[in-house]
């Protein structure tokens, strides 16, 4: 049986999704659970990585068992268990073919930023920007530019990949007084590439780059020329599409 689940944490404490030596993963956590449950080893597949301090509403894995039990069963049999920073938000049983990675068609995700006085309730939820100069509106059309397909080498941290074209659908700002939301729904998201971009968005926005600067940035695929990346603390995965 394969089951379908998506998952909610806070990324404060963990060292990412992705297992990894001796450190706390939240993939780590979860096939702990499942090893008591299924009295077996259990390798969870997840739509994709997030990285150390990054957040998720809606991350998607799907696992096979061959124990059945009821969705909500299943749920409440791993969240009892887990510790208290990560909860199965919904268990779906899916066909066999499902796939929480390659069946995915788009991400996504939240970034938040707080312009104003520093919270330290808040601290690990958000990113605290000290530049009180952003020319907003400049900020937006240069988010929004990137709207559509594009190379997006210069910002990623991955140095390996061949193909790193993707498309982003759409990208809209929501403002709440001093905290802004930036919403990225895209086909797909490489390492860093959503901190990458918002902090070059918002050093244009601040009047340290021009559009037409950063658009020399995208063409010359390079890293090396978008230096600057976002806290971890503002990002959240939001929700997977299938």
């Amino acid at each position: 049986m394969r089951y379908k689940c998506t998952v909610s944490y806070d990324g404060t404490n963990f060292h990412g999704f992705q297992i990894q030596d001796d450190l706390r993963t939240v993939q780590k956590e979860i096939e702990d659970v499942l090893l008591i449950i299924n009295k077996c080893k259990t390798i969870i597949y997840p739509s994709g990585r997030t990285d150390t301090g990054v957040h998720a509403y809606g991350q998607v894995f799907h696992f096979d068992s061959d124990i059945i039990m009821g969705c909500w069963n299943m749920q409440n049999a791993i969240n009892s268990r887990l510790p208290k920073d990560i909860y199965l938000t919904k268990v779906e049983k899916v066909d066999d073919s499902f796939h929480a990675r390659f069946n995915a068609v788009k991400k996504e995700y939240h970034y938040m930023i707080d312009f104003g006085e520093f919270n330290p309730l808040y601290r690990n939820y958000r990113y605290y920007c000290h530049f009180r100069n952003i020319d907003r509106q400049l900020l937006e059309e240069v988010a929004k530019s990137f709207v559509g397909k594009h190379d997006f080498r210069s910002f990623t941290k991955n140095k390996k990949l061949l193909n790193t074209t993707r498309e982003i659908y759409s990208i809209d700002f929501f403002w709440d007084k001093d905290l802004l939301t930036i919403k990225i729904i895209g086909s797909g998201f490489m390492h860093n590439m959503v901190r990458i971009l918002v902090a070059m968005w918002l050093e244009v926005g601040r009047g340290k780059y021009s559009k037409e600067q950063l658009k020399v940035i995208t063409e010359e695929k390079n890293r090396v020329f978008a230096p600057k990346i976002a806290p971890a603390s503002g990002l959240y995965l939001y929700k997977v599409y299938y």
